[in-house]
């Protein structure tokens, strides 16, 4: 292949990768909305915040955090469907939902890779829908952060509920991550800290045998 055909490849994979998710029409999304609430799937309140960053992501379509705030927002509406949804499947409307708010996630994540809270929240939607094993390199990623720090928390404790999920608590990363992750629940001052320390106690019998 030529060098300046090359050139104009990356040039279009680059500007493609910047452009190649876009927030469904608002219609649409009213749709699955409506379809979704007749189920009990989607927190009212929660609707308003939607719509604005829905506002804005079309808005901003080359920010990272505009449309990981919308992929947010899509997860924080859904979150009565999803807390149950490995018992109960969504509805066709909260399917749609959930799946928009993956690729927003994963259309942040391509603008920037290291987007700690995007491949975080990416990672928690998987285990909500009971997608363990495609949760892991997005939360590793979460691992990156500051140790102890409010998001690399999250990370942690999905990441052990991922291992727990997929029997993979005697791996090393899933050892050194869940001694991390004790110590700090125990630390005094952490938010959310009597949570992880519930979650602390229960991963006992997963990671110490």
């Amino acid at each position: 292949m030529r060098p300046l055909t090359l050139f104009l490849l990356l040039i279009c994979q680059i500007l493609f990768a910047q452009t190649s998710f876009t927030p469904v029409a608002k219609t649409q999304l009213d749709t699955w909305l409506t379809t979704a609430k007749a189920t009990s799937e989607v927190n009212a309140n929660a609707v308003p915040n939607l719509y604005g960053n829905h506002g804005l992501a079309l808005k901003n379509l080359e920010d990272s955090n505009s449309i990981f705030n919308y992929g947010l927002s899509l997860t924080t509406a859904l979150q009565p469907g999803l807390a149950t949804a490995t018992e109960n499947p969504l509805s066709d409307g909260g399917h749609q939902i959930a799946n928009e708010a993956e690729q927003a996630y994963l259309g942040a994540i391509a603008l920037f890779s290291k987007h700690g809270r995007a491949n975080i929240m990416l990672g928690l939607l998987y285990n909500q829908l009971g997608k363990y094993m495609q949760s892991e390199p997005y939360l590793e990623v979460g691992l990156q952060l500051e140790e102890g720090g409010e998001d690399w928390m999250v990370a942690a404790n999905q990441y052990l509920l991922a291992g727990a999920y997929t029997y993979n608590t005697d791996e090393l990363k899933y050892q050194d991550v869940y001694k991390k992750f004790k110590q700090y629940a125990h630390t005094s001052g952490i938010k959310n800290g009597p949570y992880y320390l519930k979650m602390a106690v229960l991963y006992v019998s997963y990671y110490e045998k």
